[in-house]
């Protein structure tokens, strides 16, 4: 689902808001025009495949889908819109089931097609191809050959993040071990691609994030399961413990998906060493009945996992360690057996209280940690998606080192998004929608301004090129 609003100028304020100060009026403002225009681009995709939307505001929205946003001046505005289903079409073969996500490729797939847009797939692309700091053209590989695209109007850059590159998060993360969710075919490419063209970068640190599990079977890590929002009218079964035992926080964040995985980045100044990467889940024989504590998410079917129902397939499988007391536990676990017992002990007084007085937990949602045998298994941070890449301004262009526009540069969606303190649900969705029309409407403006260069070579090893005639120029102005 896209988040969407009624109201540009207060969609605004609350963006700002999110975004920490981070980010200039002007782009807060494209963005919330951008979720102002969100639900008529749907209903124009929508209407050219017979495809259903659904838009929902105000009071039509249920508590779930509010369960997000924050108390601050705007938030009664914003909204949701989607993709409610398209005319025979059951999801993807390589998916296990279809969503609301699987629905919006499939109408922009069709819309794609209808407008005879030709499409490469399998083309790798591999660096930018510049002219006296104009990016005229990218170089792909196709069929095992470098081929030089030239453009004319420009390149839009929307290769999403860098949650599986490793040197890429160690570089730009304090996290000393975090875990991607998502495709894992993010890897950063173009950022550096970006980099190239001497882009300057922005909100490299910040993620789309949570904690979960990550097991050697699979190269995806599983999220836990409470949704992208957070429900305050059911049982979580769980608590978290650090590797001293201890609790640390509330384990339901307003934005549980967006924001949990920041209290597990805790440096102990003492010992030097992050003392909860990873830290416990930890739970009881009723917590284990209530429901599945994992839901694995993968856009490639050889990685989908199905968590079962009980949580036993698991325990067989030795994800989950479990104990017929807490002091048993503690041994397997390696948590130092008094501070375990004193913190559940603390736990389940308060849950008798009805209140959580050291973190706020949302009192609906506590449930006692006592009844054997008793379960642990480790959590890491877990990242949906980056959101650090090249800077942008309002028009996508992307900015270099000085804060001027790169000529022929664009870049939209996660790749060096809007979002740059806390993350708004749905937030990318509608970025990638109105950023992408944003680039392709500025690029489109410079098309036939310029001619492409003469013949191009490559050097032996099929990546060097060189152009033997210069660009047409113009001065045109924005």
């Amino acid at each position: 689902m896209c988040r969407v609003a009624t109201d540009a100028r207060r969609a605004a304020e609350y963006l700002h808001r999110t975004n920490g100060g981070r980010t200039d009026a002007r782009l807060d403002m494209a963005m919330a025009e951008a979720m102002v225009e969100t639900p008529r681009i749907l209903a124009e995709l929508a209407r050219t495949i017979g495809a259903t939307v659904t838009v929902t505001f105000g009071s039509a929205q249920s508590e779930v889908q509010v369960g997000d946003l924050y108390d601050w001046s705007g938030k009664e505005v914003l909204g949701w819109a989607g993709i409610e289903s398209v005319p025979d079409f059951g999801g993807y073969p390589w998916l296990p089931v279809p969503t609301r996500g699987q629905h919006l490729m499939r109408t922009l797939e069709l819309n794609v097609g209808a407008r005879g847009i030709e499409v490469w797939f399998d083309c790798p692309a591999r660096r930018l191809l510049l002219d006296g700091g104009r990016v005229i053209g990218v170089e792909v590989e196709r069929e095992g050959k470098a081929i030089a695209v030239w453009v004319t109007g420009g390149v839009v850059l929307t290769c999403g993040g860098f949650e599986f590159d490793s040197q890429l998060l160690q570089d730009y993360l304090e996290l000393p071990v975090i875990y991607g969710a998502g495709h894992y075919g993010n890897t950063g490419d173009g950022i550096r691609m970006a980099q190239q063209a001497g882009a300057a970068l922005w909100h490299m640190w910040h993620i789309h994030g949570s904690y979960g599990f990550k097991f050697p079977e699979y190269p995806v890590s599983f999220r836990v399961k409470m949704g992208g929002v957070r429900r305050v009218d059911r049982k979580l079964a769980w608590i978290l413990v650090d590797q001293n035992g201890r609790r640390f926080t509330n384990e339901l964040h307003p934005a549980p998906q967006d924001t949990m995985w920041r209290p597990l980045q805790h440096l102990d100044a003492e010992t030097g060493r992050f003392d909860r990467i990873p830290c416990w889940l930890l739970f009881d024989e009723s917590g284990r009945q209530l429901g599945p504590i994992a839901k694995p998410i993968t856009s490639d079917r050889a990685q989908y996992y199905q968590w079962s129902e009980d949580n036993l397939a698991e325990v067989r499988r030795g994800w989950i360690v479990h104990a017929p007391t807490l002091p048993e536990l503690a041994v397997k676990t390696g948590l130092p057996a008094d501070a375990l017992l004193e913190t559940v002990a603390r736990w389940n007084a308060a849950v008798a209280a009805g209140h959580d007085d050291d973190f706020g937990r949302p009192p609906a949602t506590m449930m006692p940690v006592a009844e054997p045998p008793f379960y642990a298994v480790p959590a890491w941070p877990v990242v949906s998606n980056t959101q650090g890449g090249p800077r942008h301004d309002e028009y996508q262009r992307v900015l270099g080192s000085d804060g001027h526009p790169i000529p022929g540069l664009y870049a939209a969606g996660e790749l060096g998004s809007y979002f740059g303190h806390i993350y708004l649900l749905g937030g990318n969705l509608t970025e990638c929608l109105a950023g992408g029309r944003i680039a392709g409407r500025e690029a489109a403006r410079y098309a036939g301004l310029w001619s492409p260069p003469g013949p191009v070579t490559f050097n032996e090893r099929g990546s060097a090129w060189e152009s033997h005639q210069p660009l047409v120029r113009h001065n045109r102005a924005r």
